[in-house]
Formats: structure tokens, sequence, C-alpha cells
């Protein structure tokens, strides 16, 4: 069989060298989606660690600041803090704060307020034998500064959070 000298073709060594590149380019590419895979569960367990104490920050913060009365820390088993709020002169809102056990050792953070339960935060971790870590109130003066943390899985997320109240409770 003869060639025709007007066609034309790919030579053995353009063939090589595409080939090359096309199995340089898939072998990156199955580096990055294996890697991807290997760490999606860690990225998932950290996000929930972090959803979770960011709720907890957001609404203790926003019932301090909301706060025109007292805010009393509790002794952490199970309650955490309790803050009053006076609405009438006879009248007086008290929102507690609670720890319910979970499984693992971790606990569930309950919005109580005039006898309606919410829950605001699970996998929290609190240990009254390990303060530098656990979930706790670290001064209920103005600001009210509190540390959050929250477990899941291998993930531990630690947040601090500072609440002031907008009009301090009034001093006897």
């Amino acid at each position: 069989m003869k060639l025709k000298t007007n066609e034309k073709g790919f030579t053995l060594v353009e063939l090589l060298v595409g080939l090359s590149i096309a199995v340089l380019v898939v072998g990156a590419a199955s580096a990055a989606v294996i890697t991807m895979t290997r760490l999606s569960p860690q990225s998932t367990e950290w996000a929930v660690s972090l959803r979770q104490v960011q709720n907890a920050g957001y609404w203790i913060s926003r019932d301090i600041q909301m706060s025109q009365g007292d805010i009393v820390v509790g002794t952490g088993n199970p309650t955490l803090l309790t803050i009053t709020q006076p609405v009438t002169p006879d009248i007086t809102r008290t929102i507690v704060y609670q720890f319910e056990d979970m499984s693992g050792g971790l606990k569930r953070l309950m919005r109580n307020e005039q006898g309606q339960a919410g829950l605001i935060a699970e996998y929290i971790y609190f240990d009254l034998d390990d303060p530098d870590s656990s979930t706790r109130v670290i001064s209920n003066q103005n600001p009210v500064t509190m540390q959050i943390t929250a477990g899941f899985g291998e993930a531990m997320v630690t947040r601090e959070y500072a609440a002031m109240q907008r009009v301090p409770a009034a001093t006897p």
C-alpha cells in the first residue's frame, strides 16, 4: 500500500507525547479525587462541630444582650446559665441553659424558657475535671464571657464568646 503525498498523519513521537500528557492529566485528577474523598469525613466532622458551637454562641449571646436582669452561672451539672428578664414589676421571664446527656459523654445544650425547652446544640463537651477545654462561663460580669466546645467524630472545636447586656441589671 502506497501513501499519497498529500495524506498527513501523526508520527509515533507525536502520539507518545500526546499519550503521556493525557496520562499526567488523568493521574493528577485521580489524585485530587482520592484526596477529596479522604478529607471529606474530616471536613464534615469539623463543620458539624463548628456549627454546634456557633448555634450555642448565637443563642446565649442573644439572650444576654436582651437581658436586663441577673445572669447566674450554674454549676454546669446540669445548669450552665440562668438569665432573668423583668418583663413587668410582677412578671419575670427566666431562661435556663442546661445540659442533657448524650451517648459518648457529650451533651445536648437545651434552652428552657418558661417551661418550653428547645434544643440549641448537640455534641457539646462538658467535663468538670477538664475546665480548660470544657464548655463553661468564664466570667458573668458585663461582658459575660463563655467558652463553648463541641466535638463530633475526631473533630473538636472551641470558641470563646463575649456578650454584653444592652441595659445592665439594676443594682439595689
